[in-house]
């Protein structure tokens, strides 16, 4: 995730469409449900002193005047409960407060109105406060004692992290986890294979710029400035933990839930999209669970970094109606739902072979399809060979050859980010990967006699030598169109060679010269490959910017045919076959979308706008020193808007910027850097407040074969005087390395 993230998918910029068809509709529940009201949560830390979490809730008036106690639907975030979220919040939490739920959200210590700092993700501060907040709530005497928890990345993945500790309260009945994970150190922003990725720097970056925010007086009074001084010197770039932890040791298993199903107490709801970073977690988290005799669902649909109900691209679905009838209501009312519209156990969409389009606004083509945990009893193996002449062969290949990467860093590439923010207007689907392909090893299969429906994880077997005893591999799975000839990235890994005996505690160098063999599976693909096209396979040692590059250009050389006692490299497609499930799925859900949520500007009107939300990025050939390179630049600005409603004629304007740039032929010239500022004003009051945040990661060798990671990353935040000039209020810089010892 990153600050463009945060404000595109998460933050208070408009929403970039209206209604496109009377089959989306707004739900209006203004007659009932009212503003959230703020509400504090006193909590404390062992050894620590206590603190205040501030909230607000959503409430049915109706409910409340008849002294109905309802159960509560909790979140849990450092996204900034007022100015951050409750925009997207507003689409969702008054249609559950409608049908009368109580709903909370909370701003975690040291984000937006609470107290304390917060210095790392996923700490065991923050877990237990809260169980300590859902216990809370379960006590009210509007609370019937049923809590069910919630999210979508943050709070999904806290929701999962709760529901596994030993001191999951018993009042928590149920959560659903959207775009979250159950591994922090191989699903998440961090690594993926072993390897480094790039959010790995621009995620501290963000989370740097979001948490020296201050509280904001009108709800924390003259305390604020106390407050915020506070978690300016709290704050923390946490790249110095994630950097520092480059194996998947205690410090990434101590929350993670992979790996202890078993402990899960409360049935889970898992969903993602096929365009974000987080849909394997809904496989692993579902057949996990299910195969330690727990409660669990699965939906996997073609939208991104987003729920169901207003994602990008479509199909949209209901889910909040389903998610109310179907979820909350049976695991925290105790009602029984209609088993003729319950979805399977795995609800999955099926895309269609199609063009690349960066563009995100429109549907896909495709069909729902049923799954559940045993899938893979069902899966049936599609070999394909890698052999001579560019190609995939459905038998063995008639003799052995061999390929050797470039010694150039593969820097054409349209696929700029691991995941999409899944927004329409983005424009941040991967493009046409055929450039790509052609500066990587690349691998075609004959075209397809018919159609063929997939589900699983790809895996490649590869016979590789390296020359470096560092590498990473980019592996990508492309289909090619019949005449234009253009490759649509289907999925995608990356893998750190390290690991190639599949031990992520103990990784061991690259044999030099040797030839070995490595088993690869790809992230989780739910797709049609139809008539005609073709498949691709392209194996690459390098893949900027999504991959951090090793310190040093491996040569890869891969090897096809038989080769000593190695099987051939090979290329295994999940073919799925039809289930009588598929037609039941398909009557319930659409092809086209079909959604309603609630109006956000019910909630949070804009009263005015000084300048529009605009997202850029942009890939840039540069020359320096003479050798050719490329800069990758983004911008996120969400704007300029004031706002009325609970934020009382707020003015918020936060842009946010990132670059990454590298010569081709000069892996230590990785570098990023970025930049964000934040400016917040109400007028009338005298208060405008100011934080700049900026950061930059590179890498030097202090000594042959010897690297380190080194980070700058500053804090400079303002308050207004009478005259309205900025005058310094704290500042923080933040220095260090980081030894590069795996990646």
């Amino acid at each position: 995730m990153s600050f463009g993230l945060l404000l595109s998918a998460c933050g208070l910029a408009p929403l970039t469409t209206e209604i496109s068809s009377p089959a989306e509709a707004f739900f209006f529940t203004r007659d009932k449900v009212p503003d959230p009201e703020d509400v504090f949560f006193t909590v404390q830390y062992p050894d620590k002193s206590p603190i205040q979490l501030a909230s607000h809730y959503w409430r049915n008036i109706d409910a409340m005047k008849s002294g109905v106690k309802c159960p509560a639907i909790v979140e849990f975030s450092p996204y900034r409960r007022r100015d951050g979220m409750l925009f997207p919040d507003s689409m969702m939490y008054p249609f559950f407060a409608y049908h009368q739920y109580l709903c909370f959200r909370i701003d975690l210590q040291g984000s937006g109105d609470s107290q304390g700092v917060l210095t790392d993700e996923y700490t065991d501060e923050e877990l237990v406060y809260c169980t300590q907040v859902i216990q809370q709530i379960a006590s009210r005497p509007d609370c019937n004692g049923h809590i069910g928890m919630m999210g979508k990345s943050w709070s999904g993945f806290n929701s999962l992290m709760v529901a596994a500790r030993p001191d999951c309260p018993k009042e928590l009945k149920a959560i659903i986890v959207c775009c979250g994970s159950d591994d922090r150190y191989n699903n998440d922003v961090h690594y993926l294979g072993g390897a480094m990725m790039f959010d790995n720097i621009s995620w501290p970056s963000s989370m740097l710029a979001w948490l020296v925010l201050p509280p904001d007086p009108n709800v924390v009074g003259g305390r604020w400035q106390e407050m915020w001084r506070e978690r300016v010197q709290g704050a923390n770039f946490m790249l110095k933990e994630w950097g520092g932890h480059q194996t998947r040791d205690n410090y990434w298993a101590a929350s993670a839930v992979r790996g202890r199903y078993d402990q899960v107490k409360v049935p889970v709801f898992i969903l993602s999209g096929w365009q974000d970073g987080y849909k394997n977690p809904v496989e692993t988290v579902t057949t996990g669970l299910a195969a330690a005799g727990q409660q669990v669902v699965g939906l996997v649909g073609p939208w991104g970094h987003k729920y169901p109900f207003d994602g990008y691209p479509g199909p949209r679905i209901d889910w909040l109606r389903y998610s109310l009838t179907h979820w909350w209501d049976k695991w925290l009312k105790g009602n029984i739902p209609d088993a003729n519209d319950e979805w399977p156990q795995m609800t999955i969409w099926l895309g269609e072979s199609h063009e690349p389009d960066k563009s995100s606004c429109g549907d896909e083509k495709g069909k729902w399809v049923g799954e559940d945990a045993d899938w893979r009893s069902r899966a049936e193996q599609k070999n394909y060979y890698l052999g001579a002449e560019h190609r995939l062969f459905m038998d063995l290949p008639p003799g052995p050859a061999e390929y050797v990467s470039s010694e150039q860093l593969l820097l054409d590439t349209d696929m700029f980010e691991t995941s999409s923010w899944g927004e329409c207007g983005n424009d941040d689907l991967p493009g046409d990967q055929a450039n790509a392909d052609r500066e990587s090893l690349y691998f075609d299969s004959e075209p397809f006699a018919a159609d063929m429906d997939c589900y699983g994880y790809p895996l490649t077997i590869l016979n590789l030598s390296c020359d470096t005893p560092l590498a990473c591999v980019a592996i990508r799975l492309s289909e090619i169109h019949p005449t234009t000839r253009t490759s649509h990235l289907v999925s995608y890994t990356f893998s750190n060679l390290c690991y190639r005996a599949g031990d992520m505690e103990n990784p061991q160098p690259v044999p030099t010269g040797i030839p070995f063999q490595v088993k690869i599976p790809l992230n989780l693909i739910g797709h049609t490959f139809k008539k005609g096209w073709q498949v691709r396979l392209s194996v690459s040692s390098s893949f900027f910017p999504t991959l951090w590059q090793s310190p040093q250009i491996p040569i890869l050389t891969l090897y096809t045919g038989s080769l000593d006692n190695l099987s051939e490299s090979t290329l295994i497609l999940p073919a799925r076959p039809p289930r009588p499930e598929d037609g039941r799925i398909q009557s319930l859900l659409p092809v086209v979308s079909e959604t309603t949520y609630v109006k956000p500007q019910d909630y949070l009107p804009i009263l005015q706008e000084g300048r529009p939300a605009h997202t850029e990025r942009t890939a840039k050939p540069i020359t320096v020193n003479g050798k050719n390179g490329m800069l990758v630049h983004k911008i996120f600005d969400s704007g300029r808007y004031l706002y009325g409603g609970p934020l009382k004629n707020l003015w918020v304007d936060l842009v946010g910027e990132e670059n990454f740039q590298m010569l081709s032929s000069d892996p230590l010239s990785l570098v990023g850097w970025t930049k964000y500022s934040s400016i917040y004003e109400r007028p009338g009051s005298g208060w405008k407040v100011k934080a700049e945040t900026t950061s930059r990661v590179w890498t030097e060798e202090q000594a042959p074969g010897e690297y380190v990671f080194k980070y700058a990353a500053s804090v400079h935040t303002f308050i207004s005087d009478e005259q309205g000039k900025d005058q310094p209020f704290e500042q923080k810089n933040m220095e260090g390395w980081i030894p590069r010892q795996w990646v």
